[in-house]
């Protein structure tokens, strides 16, 4: 089972494209024990916990509490349970990386590269990446596989590129990119042939390091590779069941972007889930979209994802028109850059597809 605890709606940065409401809200120690309770009596073998923010490590105490205590209690009943934390990584230090290692907690930094001190800064406008400089090395080297995970603006999409490439030589292997998706971004068609662009200097750069002894693992193009290579398509939804949200007073919801929505709430962590408010929003989940009928890539695409459609038109399946030309953009660019490493026979590639549908 996996869940999501909110511990925090609060933040120490001011983000540029930051879409949360930050709040003082909390999740007390014993909301979110009780909720790795729940997780683990339902008795499957392998466990996993999200913690988010805000910015979770304001509550490292709480962050602690809980790891230790899920790891105790999976131990003791012979599961596993694991664990991820995306984290602005201004408050990381070395005890709490020791930490981390030992309890199976995986740690993803947000930074932005080169565009760091123009999106990511403190409440009163200061640059954060001279602060960052010392706890990245840390970071890689206590987990080197970290992942970064870069935003872009329609304002700062021209050095997309550039950044990724800064991430990378800066000791980052895996790298994730997220476009500023909120309604009132500014994406146009201008901006829009500019990230075009820039995905496709970064297929370069990924066919340029693929092999290397560090190779560069661009998660934006690998997934879309790897759902067509694997004859499977894009990762189902499963609204409600794959990884419902815990929310600060232990409120449960179907997914993050329907927190604190009373409609959607399908039980607490003392009484549990209602499996039938669980099931109805599933399957609800599972209706078409209706604008994606006969696209040719529609399984291939975020459009099912209802979680992300709700947050951006308020409809499960309604999918957002910047959402749309991101994915129609994204998908021919990961499937070029295949094409590239297969035909070039890339030992990494081919180990990893052996029975490769495009022979």
């Amino acid at each position: 089972m996996n869940f999501t605890l909110h511990l925090t709606a609060d933040c120490n940065l001011a983000c540029r494209y930051c879409y949360e409401t930050h709040s003082k809200r909390l999740m007390t120690p014993e909301t979110a024990m009780r909720a790795v309770d729940l997780a683990l009596s339902f008795g499957h073998e392998k466990n996993g916990f999200s913690l988010f923010g805000g910015e979770p490590m304001l509550e490292r105490g709480a962050v602690e509490t809980v790891v230790s205590y899920a790891w105790e209690k999976a131990n003791a009943s012979g599961t596993t349970v694991r664990f991820k934390m995306t984290t602005n990584g201004t408050l990381l230090d070395e005890p709490f990386l020791r930490f981390a290692n030992e309890h199976s907690l995986e740690i993803a930094l947000s930074h932005d590269g080169l565009l760091q001190d123009v999106q990511r800064v403190t409440r009163d406008g200061s640059p954060t990446s001279a602060r960052l400089e010392p706890i990245v090395d840390l970071l890689l080297s206590y987990q080197p596989n970290a992942v970064a995970m870069q935003t872009v603006m329609p304002s700062t999409v021209d050095r997309m590129a550039e950044s990724v490439e800064w991430l990378y030589q800066r000791g980052f292997s895996r790298i994730n990119t997220a476009i500023d998706y909120r309604p009132d971004a500014g994406w146009d068609d201008a901006s829009m042939a500019v990230l075009a662009e820039q995905y496709a200097r970064i297929a370069d750069l990924c066919d340029r390091h693929f092999d290397d002894a560090r190779p560069l693992s661009y998660l934006n193009f690998m997934s879309k590779i790897a759902a067509y290579l694997n004859d499977r398509p894009c990762l189902e939804c499963k609204l409600g069941m794959r990884q419902p949200s815990v929310a600060p007073d232990g409120k449960i919801y179907p997914c993050n972007q329907f927190l604190d929505i009373p409609d959607y709430c399908m039980g607490d962590v003392i009484r549990g889930i209602d499996r039938e408010k669980q099931l109805a929003f599933y399957h609800a989940s599972l209706d078409p979209e209706p604008d994606c009928e006969g696209c040719a890539i529609a399984d291939r695409c975020r459009h099912h994802c209802a979680c992300l459609n709700f947050s951006l038109t308020g409809h499960m399946h309604e999918v957002a028109p910047v959402q749309c030309e991101h994915e129609r953009i994204l998908i021919p660019i990961a499937d070029d850059l295949a094409a590239r490493l297969y035909d070039r026979k890339s030992a990494r590639f081919l180990l990893n597809y052996q029975d490769d549908p495009l022979d």
